[in-house]
């Protein structure tokens, strides 16, 4: 599965996006209102037309691991 982080063009976006995804995918909060989530998402935030910016493209395991790193230290 390919994950995306990505981060919204405006707070008001940012709110919204962040309530729709959490409602349809799993999301990984991540620091400055980044957002790390499945590649999938995006066509539901294309649908709402919310803008957003990519920011990096990893695999899941990938971000488990950065996930798990950031955690320990």
């Amino acid at each position: 599965m390919q994950m995306v982080k990505i981060k919204f063009q405006s707070p008001a976006q940012d709110a919204q996006g962040a309530l729709e995804l959490a409602k349809r995918f799993t999301v990984i909060c991540l620091p400055e209102d980044t957002y790390e989530v499945p590649s999938a998402a995006l066509a539901v935030l294309d649908e709402l037309h919310l803008s957003y910016c990519i920011l990096e493209t990893e695999g899941f395991d990938r971000a488990v691991r950065t996930l798990r790193n950031s955690l320990a230290s």
